[in-house]
């Protein structure tokens, strides 16, 4: 049994190895491409909506679209881009002609962003609409992440500059949100949160820290109460960039980004109840490469997602790709045939 637990983990690491090396380019690389949102439109066409950053950091958001299963997209084509500053795209679809896209958007002093909305029949072209009023008399939200429940309701997660992790519901598209203000975590940054329908339960993630960051998750399932103490659950080194999903199976994933030297490698993690977690799975070291804010697109399947993510080849370069796997493995080969016991 011992040596089957030894050859699983060499062709396990062998594979998620192999596959990081070689990911599929979405965007062609001349640019800083950052940040990916993506969704399966209810057509089958794969939408990724994306910040391209100038060299100021300041950004607009572009998209691309593939037909074929990610084998080749679009050129992409700026759909918000303005002279503020439009980062951190969050997309859904709401219906067949119903899409909507939120972002962060200010000009000079963090002070003056919001989060704004825009919306679009076709997933191609977007009209900006407004920003949204979470009930904060001045500006300083960023960084939306918005999830849609099965009966229309969306979630979104954000950070208020100054005073930590949030949360809001909608339930009319995204059009009104509750005022309440909700506190996730104060002092806190980029939270990103999960909900799984068959027990009602979120999960949200954050990074605290000024440097060297370290990742905490919460539970509850009352989204209006997050009094429960967090967890750790990357506090050893430098990390970033969380983002939480629910498999078909159930399990909650939860992908981040680890710092190793100069650069920065995907690892995810697993966990059937959000409090006990499987030991991370690397998607890969690359040493030359930086990779960042990872973004899985969960389809069918319950031990394998689409992953897309921001590579700069090589690190230091400071030009990013969009690039994406279709296969990263997040569960343990291990785990997945009972050899834990």
């Amino acid at each position: 049994m011992r040596e089957w637990r030894v050859i699983l983990s060499v062709l396990l690491a062998a594979t998620a190895s192999a596959a990081a090396a070689l990911p599929i380019p979405v965007t062609d690389g001349l640019h800083r491409d950052y940040q990916p949102s993506v969704i399966r439109t209810t057509d089958n066409t794969l939408v990724v909506v994306f910040e391209r950053l100038d060299g100021a950091l300041s950004g607009d958001l572009w998209v691309t679209r593939s037909i074929d299963e990610g084998a080749t997209w679009t050129p992409p084509a700026a759909i918000i881009a303005s002279g503020a500053n439009e980062r951190h795209p969050a997309l859904l679809q709401l219906g067949p002609t119903s899409f909507v896209l939120f972002y962060l958007k200010g000009t000079g002093a963090t002070s003056s962003f919001r989060i704004w909305r825009a919306t679009s029949s076709d997933g191609i072209a977007f009209t900006e609409q407004t920003a949204l009023d979470l009930g904060w008399a001045t500006g300083g939200e960023i960084n939306p992440h918005v999830i849609r429940h099965a009966n229309g309701t969306l979630t979104m997660s954000y950070q208020r500059l100054g005073s930590g992790s949030h949360v809001a519901q909608s339930a009319d598209g995204g059009v009104t949100w509750d005022t309440l203000r909700t506190s996730i975590a104060a002092g806190t940054q980029l939270p990103r949160i999960a909900f799984r329908e068959s027990d009602g339960r979120y999960l949200a993630s954050y990074q605290v820290g000024s440097s060297a960051l370290q990742m905490r998750v919460k539970t509850t399932t009352d989204v209006y109460d997050w009094s429960a103490p967090a967890q750790d659950f990357a506090i050893d080194g430098n990390n970033h960039d969380s983002l939480p999903v629910v498999m078909p199976d159930d399990a909650f994933v939860l992908f981040w980004i680890v710092a190793g030297g100069g650069q920065f490698d995907i690892v995810s993690r697993r966990s059937l109840d959000g409090l006990d977690w499987q030991p991370r799975l690397w998607v890969g070291a690359t040493p030359t490469d930086n990779d960042v804010q990872p973004h899985p697109l969960v389809g069918s399947a319950s031990t394998h997602v689409q992953l897309y993510w921001g590579r700069e080849s090589p690190a230091g370069g400071g030009l990013y790709t969009i690039v994406r796997d279709p296969a990263v493995a997040v569960v343990d080969a291990l785990f997945a045939h009972g050899f834990e016991d």
